[in-house]
């Protein structure tokens, strides 16, 4: 009996040395957490949260702001960040509006009179033109933020629903569950695993381990299934989701980058705008030098 107790104690002893040991050595990345929000985030840039763009409202996320504060997010954001959180899910903050369908601005080029007004509240430079001349919104950056909205004098934009072209695909509907017979793995020309790949529809991670992107769709495993199992179907729409968010996820860093672009220029012209030196002054400045060279 002594012995089992000291034994036990020693381990507890043991795996407290080691959880210390880990804690010290190996101490937590502080902006691995903001990274993680920030990559959910749909990086519209549209200020609506309450912070200038999407980077400041992760970081105020990760510090402990509420995580129900993003329009374009809606429901679907506030449950994937209570879920990396581990906080509860709540509706979204009084006073927003959810956004369901992405929006695009389009500038009635006919009433346009070429303010520039629009061009400078873009926070993702997603609209060209010059002074007096019109102006357009480039579709492929516009993000929908409506900030391009209350600085137009002539009310001349307006905000377009876009239905996305393409959708995540379901999971197939299987007659009878997987048996994890392995019978398809022999007949796999590219040495893959059908079976393993089917547990992985909604984990990118564990796709990737098993090379999803290595199946040829030769429907081999699908004529050996004993459960009937649309594999190849259930692989098609497996691709065509990983395609999907990778396409996102591109669109938003690029977004993200244009915006951090802009917010550099402008803070760059700030620090090297000179300005004018008042009438009183410049006189003041003249007469000095002249009287530098008199001497």
């Amino acid at each position: 009996m002594i012995g089992s107790l000291a034994l036990m104690l020693g381990t507890a002893l043991t795996i407290f040395a080691l959880i210390f040991s880990a804690k010290r050595w190996f101490k937590e990345d502080p902006g691995t957490l903001e990274h993680l929000i920030l990559q959910t985030l749909p990086q519209t840039q549209c200020a609506q949260c309450g912070y200038p763009g999407c980077r400041p409202y992760a970081q105020a996320i990760a510090a402990g702001e509420a995580i129900n504060r993003c329009p374009p997010g809606g429901d679907t954001l506030i449950a994937t960040l209570a879920e990396l959180l581990n906080r509860e899910i709540v509706p979204l903050a009084d006073g927003l509006k959810a956004v369901p369908t992405p929006l695009k601005a389009r500038i009635r080029e006919e009433d346009c009179i070429g303010c520039t007004l629009c061009i400078k509240a873009c926070p993702v430079d997603a609209i060209i033109g010059s002074q007096n001349l019109m102006h357009s919104v480039i579709d492929a950056n516009c993000t929908g933020c409506e900030l391009c909205l209350p600085p137009c004098p002539v009310d001349c934009i307006d905000l377009v629903a876009q239905v996305p072209v393409t959708t995540e695909r379901s999971k197939p509907a299987f007659p009878t569950p997987c048996i994890f017979c392995g019978a398809c793995v022999p007949v796999c020309p590219k040495q893959l695993s059908p079976h393993v790949l089917l547990l992985a529809y909604d984990q990118p991670e564990a796709q990737r381990a098993a090379n999803l992107s290595g199946c040829v769709e030769c429907t081999l495993c699908d004529q050996v299934c004993p459960s009937e199992i649309p594999l190849t179907k259930t692989f098609q729409s497996m691709k065509h989701n990983s395609q999907l968010r990778a396409e996102q996820k591109d669109f938003a860093e690029a977004t993200e980058q244009r915006y951090l672009a802009r917010e550099k220029r402008i803070k760059t012209v700030e620090q090297t705008v000179i300005n004018r030196p008042k009438a009183d002054a410049a006189a003041s400045l003249i007469n000095q030098i002249k009287r530098d060279f008199s001497e």
